[in-house]
């Protein structure tokens, strides 16, 4: 199936475009929208949307509802949730994380079933982008002010309230810039977004984050596999030129955080959070999997469950479990690990085999991106705590939701 053709758009179908976009744009802008104000003002945009795109389903105007196939572990997922509401012992806090993940479910189904034609891929892929380059602008200018001071050396945070969490956003934005300029063939365009990928791959390192470093490292070695199976690598030298530039500002800016950083690998000595301590945090937190295997303790309960479960040598109060694939088992029980591996398989599966078949340069790139950024984000998940953040939560999920309208919209 080819491309709809695309003509003005009537009103309902610029609301539902522009505010999805909204909320995709202004998230990150608003501390990585972690404040719960932020979620109910985006709950009532997206719920509108949605309601606006259904209406239009049940009207017949030329919308239909489109299943990929991600929406059966998503469901699973999402029943889980509900069935924690069931033996939380915090049952308010539980129902607001589903809440949270019903959200994130309506944003998938409008990506998916809303955003598969051109103009709007286009339209998604660029406002992503965009956003990615202005917060690292942003983020380099308040670097810049703050250089020299204590705040300097730990780490560049754009407008999130942690450099972690700002290098997951850039590490979902980047793949996807990448993935575009195997779209874009205007000189101009492609020096823009090469541009843009100089400064979030600068972002990224003076963000200082080991886990950020890591997902991109891996996750762009595995696209660059993919671009080279593809036979598409070699017509792309400009990147050389790209990385060239990237060391070369770097070698200009913070180089000795950088170098200290990347000399605490082994040992994580210098972070608040170290390597010992995050080991202990996991080893409580499989202690609570192994007293409730079950369900676990309740979607949105951590924080309340593990000072039972604190090995000797924590003292401090974690909200987190700075891993989310063991902070998600232990509120919602061993179910929760097949089921969000079953959903990341069969969107990276989807993904890869969009690029390889499709014979439109923007579907190609525009899946090799949001595939490549899903898994970046679920490497450094393995350190972190980015599925926790709304705003790197909203975007992931859109991603899965992109490519599964490709997906349909290919087949």
């Amino acid at each position: 199936m080819g491309w709809k053709k695309n003509e003005t758009l009537p009103l309902s179908d610029s609301i539902i475009v522009w505010s999805t976009i909204a909320v995709l744009v202004l998230a990150p802008i608003v501390r990585g929208a972690v404040d719960s104000i932020y979620i109910c003002l985006f709950a009532v945009v997206l719920i509108t949307s949605l309601f606006l795109f259904l209406f239009k389903v049940i009207q017949r105007e030329g919308q239909t509802i489109k299943f990929s196939g991600l929406e059966l572990p998503l469901f699973c997922l999402l029943l889980l949730g509900i069935l924690s509401c069931f033996v939380s012992a915090y049952p308010e806090q539980t129902e607001r994380e589903v809440g949270f993940f019903l959200l994130c479910f309506a944003l998938f189904f409008l990506v998916q079933n809303f955003f598969s034609d051109r103009n709007r891929v286009i339209i998604f892929s660029f406002a992503v982008i965009a956003s990615g380059i202005a917060l690292s602008l942003f983020g380099l200018f308040k670097y810049a002010i703050a250089m020299g001071t204590p705040a300097w050396k730990e780490g560049l945070s754009s407008t999130y309230v942690n450099r972690n969490h700002f290098a997951g956003f850039v590490e979902l934005c980047l793949p996807l810039a990448l993935g575009l300029t195997l779209y874009v063939t205007d000189k101009g365009k492609k020096a823009i977004l090469s541009y843009g990928i100089a400064l979030m791959v600068i972002v990224l390192i003076l963000s200082l984050s080991r886990g950020g470093w890591i997902g991109a490292v891996l996750s762009l070695f595995f696209m660059a596999f993919l671009a080279k199976k593809k036979g598409l690598l070699s017509k792309k030298m400009w990147i050389v030129s790209t990385v060239v530039f990237i060391l070369f500002c770097t070698s200009l800016v913070g180089l000795n955080s950088i170098s200290e950083r990347l000399s605490t690998f082994g040992q994580f000595l210098k972070d608040p959070i170290n390597f010992e301590t995050r080991l202990r945090v996991w080893r409580g937190t499989i202690q609570i999997i192994q007293s409730h295997p079950l369900l676990g303790t309740g979607l949105g309960t951590f924080a309340y469950s593990f000072p039972p479960f604190r090995t000797a040598g924590i003292t401090s109060r974690y909200t987190y479990a700075h891993n989310d694939f063991l902070h998600f088992t232990s509120e919602l029980g061993l179910f929760f690990l097949p089921l969000f591996l079953w959903l990341i398989f069969s969107a990276s599966k989807a993904g890869i085999s969009i690029f390889f078949n499709t014979k439109s340069a923007l579907k190609r790139g525009v899946s090799l991106g949001c595939t490549v950024g899903v898994l970046a984000i679920m490497v450094h998940s393995i350190f972190d705590f980015n599925l926790q953040i709304p705003a790197n939560t909203l975007l992931f999920f859109s991603y899965l939701g992109m490519i599964g309208g490709l997906k349909k919209s290919y087949e």
